[in-house]
C-alpha cells in the first residue's frame, strides 16, 4: 500500500511539474519592443504597404484602425457600407484580424512584431500606419483572457505619434446556450441579461475602468450585448416578423438572432447592428439619421429596428460616455 502511495505521489508530482513546464499561451505572452525592434517593423510595414495605403488625406469621416475576430467582422464589415450610405466619403479603415484568441489586442501586437509563434514573421499592417500620424481611431474586440496592460501597449504609441487619437473596445453579448431549448422566453432574457449584469461588474469594470482613469476621455466601450439582447426581446414579443427563430443552428431556422448558438446570423441581415453600434460610437450620432440608405436585402422595418437598438444601448451604458438627453440623436455637449 505505501508503495502504491509513494508510486502516485511520484505521478501526481511529475504531471504538476510537466504542466508547470508548459510555456504560457501564445496570445498572453508580454512583449515590450526595443527602439531599434519598433524601427524595424515601421520599416518592414512601410516597405510591403500590405492592406492597402498607409496614409489618407483626411476628409468628411475617420480614419480607423481595428483589431479583432469573428465576432468583430460584423461590425467591421457593415461599417464600411454605412460610412457610404452617410456619405462619408472620407471614412477610412485599415484592420488586422484573426479568428479567436488569435484576434486579441494582445496577439495582433505580437503578430507585428513577430512575436507571436517561433517561426511565423513580422506582419507590421497597423505599427507603420500608427507611425504616420494621420489616424484618428483604433478599436479592438474583447477577448476572456485580457489585461490592461494588452491595451496600453497599443493606446501608447498611438498617442506617441497622434494625441488626438481615441479608441474603442468591443464587448460580446450573451450566447444562445443549448439548455436554453428548455426554457421560456422570460426565462431566456431572464438568464441573459443576469449574465450581462454579472459581466459589467465582474469583467467590464475592473478591466477597463483602470483604463478609463490612466487615459482620461481616451476609452469608450461598444456595447453590442445591450443592443442584441433587446433585440432577442422584440423577437420574442413579435416585433421582428422578418425573424424566424433566435438560433439557426439548434432550432434549424433560416433567418435568426444567432447563426450557430454564438456569431451573429449572416442571412437575417443582423450583423448590420454591430456595424449600427460602431458608427453611433465612432461618430456619436444615431444611425437612425442617416437618411435613404436602406441595406440592400434588409426589409426597412427590422433595419429602422436595428439603428434604433443600436443607440438605445449607447446612451444606456454607463461605459460609453455618450448622453442624449434632448433625445435629438447626437451626443450632447457640454
Amino acid at each position: 500500500m505505501k508503495l502504491f502511495q509513494i508510486i502516485l505521489a511520484t505521478a501526481i508530482l511529475a504531471a504538476s511539474l510537466a504542466i508547470a513546464r508548459q510555456p504560457s499561451k501564445p496570445h498572453t505572452k508580454i512583449f515590450k519592443p526595443s527602439d531599434d525592434e519598433l524601427a524595424a517593423a515601421i520599416k518592414l510595414g512601410q516597405k510591403e504597404r500590405k492592406s492597402g495605403p498607409l496614409q489618407f488625406v483626411k476628409g468628411n469621416g475617420l480614419r480607423i484602425l481595428m483589431t479583432g475576430h469573428s465576432w468583430v467582422a460584423p461590425g467591421r464589415t457593415s461599417l464600411l457600407q454605412i460610412a457610404e450610405g452617410a456619405g462619408l466619403d472620407g471614412h477610412h479603415q485599415r484592420h488586422h484580424s484573426g479568428g479567436g484568441p488569435t484576434g486579441s489586442a494582445n496577439a495582433i501586437w505580437l503578430k507585428e512584431f513577430g512575436k507571436w509563434k517561433q517561426g511565423v514573421e513580422a506582419n507590421p499592417i497597423l505599427i507603420p500606419t500608427i507611425a504616420t500620424g494621420e489616424w484618428d481611431v483604433m478599436t479592438w474586440g474583447s477577448y476572456y483572457e485580457d489585461k490592461p496592460e494588452y491595451y496600453t501597449q497599443w493606446i501608447d504609441l498611438c498617442l506617441k505619434h497622434n494625441p488626438e487619437m481615441v479608441f474603442y473596445v468591443q464587448g460580446g453579448w450573451p450566447r444562445f446556450l443549448p439548455e436554453y431549448k428548455t426554457k421560456t422566453p422570460d426565462e431566456i432574457l431572464k438568464a441573459m441579461k443576469a449574465l450581462q449584469a454579472g459581466n459589467l461588474e465582474d469583467i467590464y469594470r475592473p478591466r477597463y475602468q483602470p483604463l478609463e482613469k490612466m487615459y482620461p476621455g481616451k476609452l469608450r466601450m461598444i456595447p453590442t450585448s445591450y443592443a442584441v439582447v433587446d433585440l432577442i426581446e422584440q423577437f420574442y414579443n413579435g416585433e421582428l416578423p422578418n425573424l424566424d427563430c433566435v438560433d439557426e443552428k439548434s432550432s434549424g431556422g433560416k433567418s435568426g438572432i444567432y447563426r450557430d448558438g454564438g456569431h451573429l446570423s449572416r442571412t437575417s441581415g443582423i450583423e448590420h447592428l454591430i456595424g449600427y453600434l460602431y458608427y453611433g460610437m465612432i461618430y456619436r450620432k444615431s444611425p437612425a439619421l442617416i437618411e435613404n440608405s436602406t441595406p440592400k436585402n434588409i426589409p426597412a422595418e427590422f433595419d429602422r429596428r436595428m439603428r434604433i437598438a443600436a443607440w438605445k444601448a449607447i446612451v444606456n451604458h454607463p461605459f460609453t460616455h455618450i448622453d442624449d438627453d434632448d433625445g435629438d440623436g447626437i451626443e450632447d455637449t457640454d
